[in-house]
């Protein structure tokens, strides 16, 4: 192997490539599973040469659907996890729709229990938020690192504008971070009749602009009155994104997704790329991307909610929304940063940097002394075409098949390897819960 864990040893991985404005040829010396030095000819008890490759910190993604409980023939933990660090992601945010939602504290801690035996990489759960919960927010802040995303309607599942307002009121005196999925129900209702066309483009034009657009604006208006944050989840329209720019309590992800794809692929994908809120048009993905290249976007997440490809074939109106993307997320960026299409210092930005200090996850997301040895290591000569046999989801299949990629060779977090050249050297449970960190820092 090429990395080893050994707390009483200070160990330097030497020739590292690191970001830092350029970037340069360094050595990082770890100890307990921290970095403890970056620098030249750094001398410890064991060295270790990284020949060369550029090593970023370990990716956040803030945007996962694991699916346990309730729903492991799509995935698990385990599968879920090994998907992120063989995509060079070492900590996750899990959403609260499983099966129980995680609603009450005791669904909350019920997943906790099972992602501490099961998970690779360390990890949150948000709470979700319902019209129905509010009274228990105080009590989920103990065991939750954000809430959402929130869903808003009249749904069991979902919650009002009204009562929204009352639950950032009640969030704010937790100091957690509350997320929206901004699509106005009323307007989905609406526009439901494109359905009856037969079309892979019906899913689009029954949930248009506008329904994300009323959204955003809606909940900027609840933000500003109770002046408190809110990050707005997979932003996908040009009407919505300048809101967004315009207040700056609001912070928003974008995802993969709605970068790569545009309304047309629905003629060769069809339903595959289902998805909440839809695949727009092209100019509102070129709009997109102009933005995370300006620095107006914060967060890329990849909104993981892998299905099994039967799920997601038949009349549109009936598949289920989403597929798998927390194994691509960083590969199909860094091959773009290949392509010139955008910088490392953004995908730092974007996937480590921002998401570390939006949650508030103190010793992740830099390359920085002090903070946790998550670090990722790439041949960025290296590129090569996705395949699904080559993936670990328990779904089986990508919507980004054929597409190019640059994987990592190693990925290790907290100072020990749990992934090398397609082989892990961690079984479940290694991952640690971040709402230690979040503890510590309230």
């Amino acid at each position: 192997m090429f990395l080893y864990e050994d707390k009483k040893v200070v160990y330097v991985i030497k020739n590292c490539r690191i970001v830092r404005g350029e970037i340069l040829d360094l050595d990082i010396g770890i100890e307990g599973g921290t970095i403890k030095k970056i620098g030249k000819n750094l001398d410890g008890e064991r060295l270790l040469d990284a020949k060369g490759m550029l090593v970023l910190p370990g990716g956040i993604d803030v945007h996962v659907h694991f699916r346990e409980p309730g729903f492991t023939h799509k995935e698990d933990w385990l599968s879920g996890s090994r998907s992120a660090v063989a995509g060079g992601i070492t900590s996750v945010v899990d959403q609260p729709n499983t099966d129980p939602p995680t609603t009450t504290l005791s669904a909350l801690k019920g997943k906790v229990e099972i992602a501490e035996k099961k998970s690779l990489v360390d990890f949150g759960i948000s709470a979700g938020v319902t019209n129905e919960n509010i009274p228990l927010i105080e009590g989920l802040a103990e065991e939750a690192v954000s809430f959402g995303e929130i869903f808003l309607g009249k749904e069991r599942d979902a919650i009002s504008y009204k009562n929204l307002e009352s639950a950032i009121k009640a969030i704010k005196k937790t100091s957690l971070l509350p997320t929206v999925h901004a699509e106005d129900e009323e307007c989905i209702e609406k526009n439901k009749i494109a359905y009856k066309v037969r079309s892979t483009h019906s899913h689009a034009i029954a949930r248009p602009e506008e329904c994300e657009k009323k959204a955003v604006l809606k909940v900027i208006e609840i933000a500003k009155r109770e002046n408190y944050r809110v990050h707005i989840c997979h932003v996908s329209t040009r009407a919505a994104m300048e809101r967004i720019m315009e207040n700056k309590n609001i912070t928003c992800e974008v995802a993969p997704h709605h970068l790569i794809f545009s309304s047309k692929d629905d003629e060769w994908l069809r339903s595959r790329v289902k998805v909440n809120p839809p695949i727009r048009d092209s100019r509102d993905k070129n709009f997109l991307w102009e933005m995370l290249r300006q620095g107006e976007i914060d967060i890329l997440a990849s909104d993981h909610a892998p299905h099994q490809i039967w799920e997601k074939e038949g009349d549109i109106k009936d598949v289920k929304p989403g597929f798998p993307g927390v194994e691509t997320m960083i590969p199909l960026m860094l091959n773009f940063v290949m392509e010139k299409r955008l910088n490392l210092e953004r995908i730092l930005d974007l996937v480590c940097h921002n998401p570390s200090k939006i949650w508030g996850f103190k010793r992740k997301g830099f390359l920085e002394e002090g903070f946790d040895a998550d670090l990722t290591f790439f041949d960025l000569k290296g590129r090569k075409k996705i395949r699904a046999e080559d993936l670990h989801s328990r779904c089986n299949w990508t919507p980004y098949e054929g597409f190019y990629g640059i994987f990592p060779k190693i990925t290790m977090i907290r100072g020990k390897v749990v992934f090398e050249n397609d082989e892990f050297y961690v079984e479940g449970g290694y991952g640690r819960n971040l709402k230690d960190e979040i503890k510590d820092e309230r």
